[in-house]
């Protein structure tokens, strides 16, 4: 039964990463608060632009790092194989929370700042 769960592709660090997991999250969290949050965004859009935004960021970090962007996403498949196998998870969960935390929070803090009219 093989252990199927987010992981890096070989040969890309630990550090590069989350850098990837955070410009992942960061590109994200900002097509989110502009098509679904933002008050001033055409109705009926966000789905879609959420969606294709999704499409193309998986596309492009998908096959580095398994491009999360969520970390349920992640968390999720290691408790169940560390339930199931009785392994431990090989040591990329922090990626996926480090990286994912640290990319929201940069699309977050300054998203006023940068849509101010």
């Amino acid at each position: 039964m093989p252990f199927l769960t987010t992981r890096t592709f070989p040969g890309i660090g630990y550090l590069q990463a989350i850098v990837l997991e955070a410009i992942g999250t960061f590109l994200l969290m900002l097509v989110i608060m502009g098509a679904a949050v933002d008050e001033r965004a055409t109705p009926g859009f966000a789905g879609l632009t959420v969606g294709l935004a999704v499409a193309g960021i998986i596309t492009t970090i998908g096959n580095l790092t398994g491009a999360s962007l969520n970390p349920a996403r992640t968390f999720g498949p290691y408790l169940g194989g560390l339930a199931a196998l009785g392994r431990e998870p090989r040591g990329f969960l922090p990626i996926y929370i480090i990286g994912l935390i640290v990319g929201a929070v940069i699309a977050a803090l300054p998203y006023d700042y940068l849509t101010v009219e």
